[in-house]
């Protein structure tokens, strides 16, 4: 199989560009039932049994990953995916309404994206920022909270699976069908190195097993949390079988959209609603004192 895989469907767009990857110089959980990758942030403990003494110890570490489907968890402190689908993704969790807001995922976020708040990129100015001290504060305070989130789709086996008692599992999780955000500037900076180095040989992130561990790591506060450390695996041949696997993930993405842009233009009717009431409010109020 040549290095440099282009696989061109029925739109005509290039295997890579659906998938995400192809370089382009020009500028509340919306997926149905697909298993989603994560981290814990916080070492989970628990109680064993030490020479008939039950001890609290912790039994998963800060960096487990987990992988949860529906109500169930599997924990492991590695794993190892293949990479099928990326896209971008604006991301701001609103804290008083408790919903994750989301705008509609992209290959680049160069552009104007629709959100599901009934806005575009989540109130977030579009286009390079020269200088970010120049602008209001209150314009600073929506790109602090404004996340980019890379939204990885794929396959994971996971290397040690656990409970949440940090006991073996005793039979294998492999090539479970995925879908990962990643917003941690390290984390992205040591998954995007690697693919950086596949497409530097002309192949795709597909073509490769990439290991992901996880590793701690504190702010100055002293407050702990996980990152991701990603690693060259080994090589896999893409067969027949993994392009219906990228169809799927297309029509995921395409049903996620969906539901963001429902979403958004309920919620733009609601404000243009409300915009039309105020301004029949004014006009009645102003004919009124008129007449007087």
């Amino acid at each position: 199989m040549s290095n440099e895989l282009e696989i061109v469907n029925e739109t005509g767009k290039s295997m890579a560009e659906l998938m995400g990857f192809s370089v382009k110089t020009s500028n509340a959980d919306f997926l149905p039932s697909i298993s989603r990758l994560g981290m814990i942030h916080q070492p989970m403990m628990g109680e064993v049994d030490l020479n008939g003494k039950m001890i609290k110890t912790e039994v998963l570490p800060v960096g487990a990953f987990t992988l949860k489907t529906g109500d169930d968890v599997v924990y492991s402190t590695g794993a190892t995916v293949r990479v099928f689908v990326q896209r971008n993704q604006w991301q701001r969790w609103n804290s008083d309404t408790e919903e994750m807001e989301k705008s509609v995922m992209s290959d680049s976020l160069n552009g104007d994206l629709k959100d599901s708040i009934g806005g575009i990129n989540l109130g977030r100015p579009s286009g390079y920022i020269e200088d970010f001290n120049a602008l209001d504060d209150a314009v600073k305070q929506v790109i602090r909270s404004v996340k980019r989130v890379v939204v990885f789709y794929g396959t994971v086996t996971l290397d040690n699976p656990m409970n949440e008692k940090g006991e073996p599992l005793g039979k294998p999780v492999e090539a479970v069908p995925f879908v990962m955000d990643v917003k941690n500037r390290d984390s992205l900076k040591s998954i995007n190195g690697v693919i950086g180095s596949l497409k530097k040989k002309n192949k795709l992130p597909v073509m490769h097993n990439i290991t992901l561990e996880g590793v701690e790591d504190s702010i100055p506060t002293g407050a702990k949390f996980g990152k991701i450390s990603a690693s060259l695996g080994d090589a896999v041949e893409f067969v027949s079988a993994d392009q219906e696997i990228v169809k799927d993930f297309l029509e995921l993405i395409q049903y996620s959209n969906g539901k963001i842009l429902d979403l958004h233009h309920d919620r733009a009717k609601g404000h243009a609603d409300q915009d039309a009431e105020l301004v029949g409010e004014i006009l009645n109020n102003d004919f009124v004192e008129v007449a007087e």
